[in-house]
């Protein structure tokens, strides 16, 4: 396998203009507050990409009962008009993002390009970059760098990054960040690979970036400042369940990890910390830490069983302390058992321990500034490939499962 990575210019991709159909797809749920501001963004970034072909714009919504279909209709815009939809029960983010890749195709766009519904900082320069970094016949995906509140990005950070690191040596800062780019040749490839049922759901976007990288296809990251949008954190007994469980898949389907080396993070050092800082909500914090706190006392020693680096976690009011040094022996225990057979188990045991984890990491950067924050997660993603290179672990085609339920976490999760 071969990652092929590189980074654009944010200046240089924006001097010429594209051949062929762009379209810009916007995945949609409730996002009535936001969507007509990003159809507008949308709509001037392809008049300012200046292709040779007036470009469409296509929303796809699952289920929205807020009024987001109409409030797009209604938003005037040069570019041209699209609605896929799709119902509310058992769908999700990948649901539409699948569905505007096949519009994509009947349409013979020649790329695509989403722009999440909720984002509330997307300029129109970012459609030209994006749709101008996957030129080409092979099959190409643009993925975002953008600077984030540090209260933000907690899968990113903690989840995807080490774990891609450590899997296939990968060192890109915003894998699973939303507004991405595909040329046709990528989309094509897609509908080849396995779709475990989480792919349809939050675990979309880690499931086309890993497996881009599993196959060696290019990658090619693209600076787009900052990014504002509503925060996910009240979702996060969910949704990163959904995103490991479609990374795992993956991870299941190699024979063997292959992690990065440690000087290939020192030779790409992120920069993905923004200087601006909002924390968040403490009343959500609380019913997090609570909810998280009655699944520990339920598996707490199952989880130790199945995670022998946990016996170590000292206390912290919030639950556990997982302190940088420990983050990676866990990430690289979950591994092992995925690798003996106990997908489930590791998948939600995990996210006990990756909550607590995202809580010492707030306390860890107390006071530290953005240049500071980025080499302590760069150190967590290079220490997590560390941690698997020194370990003997093999996927012989473990067991995984069919679909996607919740699990353990079905009872911890009221009120997410």
């Amino acid at each position: 396998m071969s990652v092929v990575s590189e980074m654009v210019d944010a200046v240089g991709t924006a001097s010429a203009a594209t051949t062929g159909l762009t379209m810009v797809g916007i995945p949609t749920r409730n996002e009535a507050a936001t969507v007509s501001t990003v159809a507008r963004t949308a709509d001037a970034g392809l008049a300012l990409a200046g292709s040779d072909r007036p470009g469409v714009i296509v929303l796809a919504d699952n289920g929205s009962t807020d009024g987001t279909v109409e409030r797009f209709l209604e938003t005037e815009v040069r570019a041209r008009k699209v609605v896929v939809r799709s119902g509310g029960e058992g769908t999700g983010k990948g649901t539409n993002v699948f569905a505007l890749m096949e519009k994509a195709m009947d349409l013979g766009a020649s790329r695509l390009v989403l722009i999440d519904g909720d984002i509330r900082s997307a300029e129109p320069e970012w459609v030209g970059r994006l749709a101008r970094a996957v030129e080409g016949a092979a099959p190409t995906m643009a993925a975002p760098i953008y600077r984030r509140n540090r209260y933000e990005a907690n899968s990113t950070n903690h989840l995807v990054c080490p774990l891609l690191g450590a899997l296939f040596g990968s060192t890109l800062q915003q894998p699973i960040a939303g507004d991405f780019a595909f040329n046709r040749a990528f989309m094509q490839r897609v509908t080849a690979w396995p779709r475990p049922a989480s792919a349809s759901l939050y675990g979309i976007d880690v499931w086309l970036t890993a497996n881009a990288l599993r196959e060696g296809h290019r990658v090619v990251e693209v600076p787009l400042g900052r990014k504002i949008h509503n925060s996910p954190f009240p979702k996060i007994l969910f949704l990163p369940q959904q995103v490991l469980d479609a990374l795992l898949h993956i991870a299941a389907a190699t024979d063997r990890p292959r992690p990065a080396s440690a000087s290939l993070f020192a030779a790409e050092p992120r920069d993905a910390v923004d200087a601006a800082a909002k924390r968040q909500d403490p009343e959500v914090v609380a019913w997090v830490t609570r909810s998280v706190g009655a699944y520990l006392t339920t598996y707490g020693s199952d989880i130790v069983s199945l995670f022998p680096a946990a016996a170590g976690l000292g206390p912290a009011p919030w639950g556990l302390r997982v302190r940088l040094e420990d983050w990676p022996l866990l990430l690289a225990d979950c591994l092992e058992g995925v690798a003996a057979g106990e997908f489930e188990r590791s998948r939600d045991h995990l996210i006990a321990l990756y909550v607590n984890r995202v809580m010492t990491f707030w306390d860890e950067i107390d006071g530290l500034g953005p240049q500071e924050i980025d080499a302590v997660l760069d150190r967590q993603t290079s220490e997590t490939a560390r941690a698997v290179r020194e370990r003997s672990i093999l996927f012989d085609r473990p067991r995984v499962p069919s679909g996607f339920d919740p699990g353990r976490w079905a009872e911890f999760q009221s009120g997410a």
